[in-house]
């Protein structure tokens, strides 16, 4: 081979040497980044119990920065959590309590140091609306009231509060015999809803106000409202993914919807404010 043909197959190794580099470069700037995002899309992991606050919320977001395209997935809290320790990954998740995002920020999969407070709820006892139960939570225990339904306190917030409260009153071990733990707070609200059971805990407004297509109020009624000294204070909180494509603008989203002013407008959408959960 003459020196022409040497230095062109210098040139060539050297080529691919600098291109192998910007490609090794781009692969670990991206590593972390779902494929396809765009730089100003911002997704949202949202419990669907609260889904008319959210969507109220993310109206006015949109609104502060039409520059942005925020993407809400919704789905029931449980859920997103397996979705998650699945591989999936967004840029915020919202949490109706602090039990599913505390389980994800265990597991790695959510920065502990991002979490805010975005709003409180209260909890209640229900039944369904046109048959006898009990008046007060005490009457938990009396023979007449055989099944009580609440979310497994393992997977969900509502139901973690209800056991919480349950244990103050000193009815969690005389109730087990009655307890019907569902895997969605939902499905524990259908069984008071369709009468199958004599009463259930839940939130008093999440979803039968935040998500009103879910479940029908006017079939249930309220027994009570569990005092909140009873449980400890249910903080709806939003932390950031650690691998967020888009940490930055996450920082904004959870700041703009943990503001005073978001909270004031929350409340009247079911949520409480943060205040009320001190």
């Amino acid at each position: 081979m003459g020196r022409g043909g040497r230095i062109v197959v210098v040139l060539l190794l050297a080529a691919v040497v600098v291109l192998g580099g910007v490609l090794v470069a781009r692969s670990r700037q991206g590593a972390d980044r779902p494929a396809g995002r765009e730089a100003n899309r911002l997704v949202v992991f949202a419990p669907c119990g609260l889904s008319g606050p959210i969507n109220v919320a993310t109206a006015l977001f949109r609104a502060a920065h039409p520059e942005l395209r925020l993407d809400v997935v919704f789905d029931n809290a449980n859920v997103l959590v397996n979705r998650v320790r699945a591989g999936e990954v967004g840029d915020v998740f919202l949490s109706p309590g602090e039990l599913e995002i505390r389980q994800l920020a265990q597991d790695g999969h959510i920065d502990q140091a991002t979490i805010k407070d975005w709003g409180s709820l209260d909890l209640v006892v229900i039944a369904a609306g046109g048959a006898k139960g009990p008046e007060r939570i005490e009457e938990l225990a009396l023979p007449s009231v055989r099944r009580i339904s609440m979310a497994h306190p393992g997977n969900n917030s509502v139901g973690y509060y209800g056991q919480k409260a349950l244990e103050s009153y000193g009815l969690w071990q005389r109730l087990q015999s009655k307890l019907l733990l569902r895997e969605a707070p939902l499905e524990a609200i259908k069984l008071v809803e369709k009468g199958d059971v004599d009463a259930g805990i839940a939130y008093f407004t999440c979803p039968l106000d935040t998500a009103p297509e879910k479940a029908s109020k006017a079939a249930m009624r309220i027994v009570a409202k569990i005092p909140r000294d009873r449980y400890p204070a249910v903080r709806l909180q939003a932390g950031l993914f650690k691998k967020a494509a888009q940490p930055a603008l996450g920082k904004v989203f959870v700041d703009f919807l943990s503001s005073a002013e978001t909270q004031s407008k929350l409340a009247n959408s079911g949520v409480l404010p943060v205040d009320g959960a001190r």
